[in-house]
């Protein structure tokens, strides 16, 4: 799709020689723990098309969640959990204080994955620390609670598989347990089962998310944001509506994306300024993609002074954080010298990282090297 050049994205073209590479600009990315890709590219266009049409004229519900400090909650859980994994440490047959350290699972897991939702990826890092610090042993309270039906316990244990909370992340182990909490009637697996069944079932997953984005889940309003800006025409107007509510949230991912939706004129003019205002905004909350298309902008000079110095600096603060467009581009500065000196060996290492995520363009400048001797 088009954003996905410069910022962040899957789908990236490439341009002539090293040197005269374009800039990776990417449209912001999707959420994690995305299903298998739709079998058919034009019933999924077709359903896009649809589900924007629906949300457009539904309006979201208030969300009656209860007003509690996420760091405050957090750190009682982990006062709570230590307390109890030191009276484990002498007496670790007392079934009681099993009973409550699975109790607090459950609690963690629903406060990680409500960081995520929010973008909170600092207080997502503490839960994930609480739980492989003090609650790897809860496993099989919470089979046991699963077991009696109830749902949470399911919930928690896709998210810890998820996530690699307990044992090496797994997709596949952790959808049937979102299934699962669902069909026990925790609604708060809605927005993960989705996720889990939206290739397949596109309609289906549209509900849930609608019904998780009505609930105040802010992950769920970005994604219905993105159905209407993926849908055949792409719906800017419920785009822009979903993705606003989902920043005003504090998801830096959706206000990347309004930056890059002012930026290409997606639903009215280009506007140069307030996409920067936006890409300004989300990079300061840490979103990489942001920072990647900020490098572009200095880059290309788009809005701003050009500025190749810059660019690379942005570019490289994207890419140490693990974002593959962004990985592209400092490869490619470091092959054509520009914003920085000419380092084949570093290009090398930028560049293969971003081929193994799947960008192809690296790869493509990794086989020139190679026919020229590593020299660019």
């Amino acid at each position: 799709m088009p954003g996905e050049a410069c910022a962040q994205t899957t789908e990236r073209k490439l341009a002539a020689p090293a040197a005269k590479q374009k800039s990776k600009v990417s449209r912001p990315r999707k959420t994690t723990a995305q299903a298998s890709k739709s079998k058919s590219k034009a019933r999924a266009a077709a359903s896009k098309s649809r589900a924007a049409k629906a949300l457009k004229h539904s309006k979201p519900k208030v969300a009656l969640l209860p007003q509690l400090d996420p760091v405050a909650e957090m750190e009682l859980i982990g006062e709570e959990a230590l307390g109890l994994s030191n009276l484990l440490g002498s007496r670790p047959d007392d079934g009681q204080s099993q009973q409550k350290l699975a109790e607090l699972a459950l609690r963690a897991a629903r406060g990680a994955e409500r960081a995520l939702s929010r973008g909170d990826d600092n207080l997502f890092g503490a839960y994930r620390e609480l739980i492989r610090t003090r609650m790897t042993g809860t496993r099989p309270g919470l089979e046991a609670m699963a077991a009696r039906g109830i749902g949470a316990a399911e919930f928690a244990l896709g998210t810890f598989e998820l996530h690699g909370l307990f044992d090496e992340r797994s997709i596949e182990r952790a959808c049937p347990r979102f299934a699962a909490a669902l069909e026990k009637g925790f609604g708060g697996a809605k927005f993960r089962h989705a996720q889990c069944i939206e290739a397949g079932d596109p309609a289906r997953a549209l509900t849930l998310f609608r019904d998780a984005a009505n609930a105040g889940h802010a992950a769920a309003i970005e994604r219905l944001g993105r159905i209407c800006l993926d849908a055949e025409p792409p719906d800017a107007t419920c785009a822009f509506e979903q993705l606003e509510r989902a920043a005003r949230e504090g998801r830096a991912s959706a206000r990347s994306l309004l930056g890059w939706m002012h930026a290409e004129g997606i639903g009215g003019k280009v506007d140069l300024e307030r996409a920067g205002q936006y890409y300004r905004d989300a990079a300061g909350r840490g979103e990489p993609s942001a920072r990647n298309n900020l490098g572009e902008f200095h880059e290309r000079g788009r809005g701003v002074a050009q500025d190749e110095k810059a660019a690379f600096e942005h570019y490289l603060a994207a890419a140490r954080a693990g974002f593959p467009p962004a990985q592209f581009n400092v490869g490619r500065l470091y092959v054509a010298g520009r914003g920085t000196a000419e380092n084949p060996d570093e290009a090398r290492r930028w560049l293969n990282l971003a081929a193994k995520a799947g960008i192809a363009p690296a790869q493509g400048i990794l086989d020139m090297l190679d026919r020229q001797g590593g020299k660019p």
